[in-house]
């Protein structure tokens, strides 16, 4: 009993830390794609991660099926859609909008965790506090009239969409392999994913002589907290407290975006953007607050 209840502290400790190292990452990105395209990001991203992840994990070797092998592709394809959707929409909108959308996430689990798992069923305050919450997602999008922003916000909607599936396969799969393995797996694939569509699309890969020292350490923070850090923990918050559990504590995120923004962005504030928050957090709370009662 002890071991359950030190597993779950220990999800929730989890859980918290990633939530604070990914808000955080949308300031970051928002400084860097100042001088850098949103896949040239990626690519430093993922590389160093797979880098990284391999040298903590040099010994480790599976020999496995097709099928095994397709869980990882699945993933890693899951994790260059989500990040490919997430960057091109941060550069089109403001963080703060892309924190509130990022709140819309615990519905998309619910969603996808209903269909999908045997364990965690549906209730009729998801369906209340979705279409709530989409409307504060309404609100927020079109604050500003037809725009830009738009796109950036619809493509982040699509992209929360994605990462529901995402988390959905990491608690299916069971991979029963080191999260360190894991990692390294499946940002590889994703890895090879992103060169794919560099080259489909034309983009350009980045230029090594043109990074500077705050590109560096902006890229570092990405790399090392964000990716190798956050996927290993929220990894092993889902293993120990389930989706919805830990998607839940993405309820705090779009304040805590919003915060960062204003701070460190100089982001302002409007009423409609107040509004359409307030109605993403109450849609939030009567998810929440149901499930409690």
């Amino acid at each position: 009993m002890q071991k359950i209840k030190d597993k779950i502290l220990m999800g929730n400790i989890y859980a918290v830390i990633t939530l604070f190292a990914w808000d955080f990452t949308y300031i970051v990105g928002k400084f860097l794609l100042e001088e850098l395209e949103p896949v040239q990001i990626l690519l430093f991203r993922f590389v160093l991660v797979v880098a990284l992840s391999a040298l903590l994990n040099i010994k480790e070797y599976h020999k496995k099926s097709f099928r095994e092998e397709s869980k990882f592709i699945i993933t890693g394809f899951l994790i260059f859609l989500y990040f490919i959707m997430e960057n091109s929409g941060l550069k089109l909108t403001n963080a703060s909008n892309i924190g509130f959308i990022l709140g819309t996430l615990p519905f998309f689990s619910s969603i996808t965790a209903h269909f999908f798992t045997k364990d965690e069923k549906i209730e009729k305050s998801l369906i209340i506090g979705f279409l709530i919450s989409m409307c504060g997602v309404a609100v927020i999008s079109f604050s500003n009239g037809i725009s830009v922003r738009i796109k950036g916000d619809l493509l982040m909607l699509a992209a929360v969409i994605v990462w529901s599936f995402y988390s959905l396969a990491l608690k299916k799969y069971k991979f029963g392999y080191s999260t360190y393995y894991v990692t390294k797996k499946t940002f590889s694939y994703a890895s090879v994913f992103l060169i794919i569509y560099i080259l489909a699309a034309g983009e350009k890969f980045p230029d090594l002589h043109s990074i500077t020292p705050g590109l560096f350490w902006g890229i570092a923070y990405l790399v090392i907290v964000a990716s190798f850090l956050g996927f290993i923990f929220w990894g092993k918050a889902i293993k120990y407290i389930g989706i919805v559990k830990t998607s839940n504590y993405l309820f705090f995120s779009p304040v805590n975006v919003m915060i960062f923004s204003y701070i460190f962005l100089r982001e302002e504030i409007g009423v409609r953007k107040i509004i359409g928050g307030s109605l993403i957090l109450l849609g939030s709370f009567i998810l929440k607050y149901k499930k409690k009662k």
